[in-house]
This record gives C-alpha cells, sequence and structure tokens, in this order.
C-alpha cells in the first residue's frame, strides 16, 4: 500500500530536478496522484502590468517544455499527471500549491551551487521544510554526477 496519493514535485528541469523526478518514481504508483510544478519567478523591478505579463511569458517559455516532458514520462507510465505553472516566490508558491492540492508529499531537488546561490536558492528549500504541512523530500544532487 502507497502512504503517499498525491504527491507535489517541484520541477524546474535542472538537473536536481530532474534525480528528484527519476528518484521518486519509486514512491509512485498507479494509484499516485502527481501534480508537476515549475515557479516562475516575477522580478521585483517589475511594476507594470506588461512587465509582469512579460516576465510570466518568459517562465512559459522556459519551463514549458521541460515540465510537458516530464509529464509526459509519467503519463507513458500510466500515472495520474497535473501539470502546474505558479509565479511568486519558489519556497513559498510550492508550500500554498502543496496546500490546496492536499498533497501527502513535497518532492525537489537541490543543485550543488556557489555559497552565494546556495543562500538564495537553499532558502527556497528551507522554506518548504520548514512550513509545509507534509512530508517533503529533498533530493539532493552531490558531486559532478549527479549521485546522491
Amino acid at each position: 500500500m502507497n502512504m503517499f496519493k498525491r504527491i507535489l514535485l517541484a520541477y524546474d528541469g535542472s538537473q536536481g530536478a530532474q534525480l528528484a523526478l527519476g528518484r521518486s518514481r519509486e514512491l509512485f504508483t498507479t494509484a499516485t496522484e502527481v501534480h508537476l510544478l515549475a515557479v516562475g519567478r516575477i522580478p521585483e523591478y517589475a511594476e507594470t502590468v506588461s512587465e509582469v505579463d512579460e516576465a510570466k511569458e518568459q517562465a512559459a517559455r522556459h519551463y514549458g517544455a521541460a515540465i510537458e516532458q516530464a509529464a509526459q514520462g509519467l503519463r507513458d507510465a500510466g500515472l495520474s499527471v497535473a501539470v502546474h505553472l505558479e509565479y511568486g516566490k519558489v519556497g513559498d508558491t510550492i508550500v500554498r500549491v502543496a496546500e490546496t492540492i492536499g498533497a501527502d508529499l513535497i518532492v525537489l531537488g537541490t543543485n550543488p551551487h556557489t555559497a552565494l546561490k546556495r543562500r538564495v536558492l537553499g532558502a527556497s528549500a528551507d522554506k518548504v521544510v520548514d512550513h509545509a504541512h507534509c512530508s517533503v523530500l529533498v533530493v539532493r544532487v552531490t558531486g559532478t554526477q549527479g549521485q546522491t
């Protein structure tokens, strides 16, 4: 029996996200509902509607093909998959969407970064772990080979 019926997988096409997708497939059964989420960030300098719309269009172009390809691979495996493209701060958005869909588990990957990037991007994973209402699986990429 699978204890995770509704899984939210934060997916941005990065090495960490791909590894998280691959590793988490072991948790998926045909009874699992998988929600793939990409989060587009709206730059803080975007003040007009047209600037916000342009940022959303760029995010859709950036994430669209990668997330649809990931979704199709899961569908080909017989899974129920929903794709979400949301906008906002990454950690906050992941937590909000997980609550909205009633996720049992959030899966996300982290990539090796420089110290500065780790402070910014690692903060998203920390935010999710600290504020999620459900379990969180963080798949960490180590080294250069994508091993965990």
